[in-house]
């Protein structure tokens, strides 16, 4: 495993890291417990060190899967969770209200067996809610142990500059993929400034594993179709000839899968210290934690880069 230091927060963290928002079990698809369990112990085996989950991942469910499975390995693990989003009967709500924030800081311990969060994130912006009254509360758990370091994640630049007037902000988490560029510059901005990068959505809700050759139909509410556009036509058919030049390069490296070169790319990028990956069966947690074990070539990297910046053209096309 690679490991990279996490801004100036002093961690040192996989560059790989676990995402449990599929394992908290809403939106997508079935979840079995068993080997979503499997598939931890394999990242954690594989050296992965950095735990991504939150409160909104099904009400808390991500959060106390992880607090009663990894019961006596916290002390060489580093807990990142969020608040200020909640999941009431399939609704995602909002609110960043000091004592939202309180309120969801104390659950979070106590549903992952804790006595503090390593890095605390605010999910996402609230207009209802002033940043002052958001970063305050921030900073008094801070003060009482409960956070170690406070983060942003879905935040413009703009709103990263006011959070910074109320809170220093060491981590920032956001949307990053070949299949979504948007957020590098301002991922480069912030990583120069020395603010820890962590991206999500590493895989593209699935579509970079080369897994969807046909467009698939999903459940009703499945996050494949709400949250990501992907496999909305005519996104999904431009992916595919990106697909094609990784399926080139898998055969060059004796038939890779392709989620490892998406999260071989990834994890090459300088501004991005860890890029979460989320698992939920043992397989796919020894393929996806097996891309730290080789590097693309310049020329690789050079010619997907390539393609990836055709595809963000034609997509805003």
């Amino acid at each position: 495993m690679i490991y990279k230091t996490l801004g100036k927060t002093g961690l040192r963290v996989s560059a790989m890291s676990l995402g449990t928002w599929a394992i908290g079990g809403a939106g997508w698809g079935h979840t079995d417990e068993k080997a979503c369990q499997e598939a931890v112990a394999v990242m954690l085996d594989a050296g992965v060190n950095l735990i991504d989950t939150a409160p909104a991942y099904n009400g808390g469910e991500a959060e106390k899967f992880l607090g009663k499975i990894l019961k006596g390995k916290r002390e060489s693990l580093v807990y990142v969770t969020k608040t200020g989003t909640q999941y009431v009967n399939g609704t995602y709500i909002r609110d960043n209200s000091a004592k939202a924030v309180r309120r969801q800081c104390e659950e979070s311990l106590r549903y992952l067996d804790t006595d503090h969060i390593d890095v605390y994130l605010v999910h996402w912006p609230d207009q209802n809610v002033p940043m002052e009254e958001t970063f305050t509360e921030l900073n008094r758990l801070q003060e009482e142990g409960k956070i170690r370091h406070i983060g942003v994640s879905n935040f413009s630049l703009d709103q990263i500059k006011e959070a910074s007037c109320f809170s220093e902000i060491t981590v920032a988490q956001d949307q990053y993929s070949m299949v979504h560029e948007k957020e590098k510059e301002k991922l480069c901005g912030i990583h120069e400034l020395g603010i820890g990068t962590m991206t999500y959505g590493s895989m593209g809700a699935g579509i970079l594993s080369g897994k969807y050759r046909e467009k698939p139909v999903f459940d009703a509410g499945d996050m494949r179709t709400t949250f990501y556009s992907f496999f909305e036509e005519p996104v999904f058919t431009r992916i595919q000839e990106l697909l094609k030049e990784m399926d080139e390069i898998a055969k060059r490296h004796n038939g890779v899968s392709l989620s490892q070169i998406a999260l071989n790319w990834s994890i090459s990028k300088p501004y991005v210290d860890t890029a979460i990956v989320g698992v939920r069966s043992a397989a796919h947690a020894q393929e996806n934690s097996s891309a730290a074990g080789w590097k693309l070539a310049p020329e690789e990297l050079n010619l997907l880069d390539d393609a990836v910046g055709k595809l963000q053209v034609l997509m805003k096309g």
